[in-house]
């Protein structure tokens, strides 16, 4: 038995290494193939231009060669630092400015943009009460109007949270809801880039006093789904939220939360 198994490992050995010894030769036949038509592409322009005026690649060939390494890198690292001292005044810009071709809608989260003075009230759209399930009766409908007069080259949706708090509402409807209005949005601003936000977590407390808060996550994964379908951008916030940004109702933010969402905004817009 023994002696069948070191011959069995004899036989693998010598077929791994005629293996390997057919690749090898396969590959030298396929570079020598192309190498051929390589001449053979080369002979052909020649024949098609006999006396090729090659001066002008001769005199960029020595200009090259002149290039000292140093002297690029010199160069590389000036436009660094040009990109850098840029970037750096981009990011000085106010707000306003930032935002100048910007416009948020949304709810009582949209409102605190303002309230907590990181954004002026100008560059929101916004009612404490709106929500996709009824555009009409809580101005979300009046607010698109507005929107769409302003024209801006992007928008911010911050809506959701009082969808989730309605008792008769729940995750399947909100993505029917949300979906109708956001092709609403689309066809009133066809120019314009969407961005969609994420309804944010709340504390136990204001879960407390709406029970259907819990179920943030589940809406959310929803309104991700009906973004891509839709083609405009879902931005999760989530990781912003801290607890020492919450007020006192466990569902608002502080000011803290808005200065890093701007920033948020700013980077993924592009402003």
């Amino acid at each position: 038995m023994a002696r069948n198994q070191r011959t069995e490992n004899k036989r693998k050995k010598r077929h791994s290494r005629q293996s390997s010894e057919d690749k090898v030769l396969k590959m030298a036949i396929v570079l020598v193939a192309v190498l051929f038509l390589a001449g053979a592409a080369v002979v052909g322009v020649k024949s098609m231009n006999p006396r090729p005026d090659i001066t002008k690649g001769v005199e960029k060939l020595e200009a090259l060669n002149k290039v000292k390494v140093s002297d690029v890198e010199k160069e590389v690292s000036a436009l660094e630092e040009k990109e850098a001292r840029e970037l750096e005044e981009r990011n000085k810009r106010p707000n306003s400015e930032k935002f100048e071709n910007a416009l948020i809608l949304g709810d009582f989260t949209a409102q605190g943009v303002y309230e907590q003075e990181v954004l002026g009230e100008s560059f929101v759209l916004a009612r404490e009460s709106s929500c996709v399930h009824d555009l009409d009766g809580t101005g979300v409908a009046e607010n698109l109007q507005a929107a769409t007069e302003k024209n801006p080259q992007v928008i911010f949706l911050l809506l959701g949270a009082n969808d989730a708090a309605l008792e008769d509402g729940g995750a399947a409807i909100f993505e029917e809801d949300y979906a109708a209005f956001l092709n609403q949005v689309k066809d009133m601003l066809p120019n314009t880039k969407i961005y969609v936000n994420s309804i944010l977590p709340v504390q136990q407390k204001a879960i407390e006093e709406a029970e259907g808060l819990a179920d943030i996550p589940e809406y959310n994964e929803r309104l991700e789904k009906v973004c891509k379908e839709a083609g405009a951008v879902f931005v999760d916030n989530s990781d912003l939220v801290k607890e020492d940004c919450y007020k006192d109702d466990g569902k608002r933010m502080r000011q803290r939360y808005y200065t890093a969402w701007i920033k948020r905004a700013v980077q993924v817009a592009e402003l």
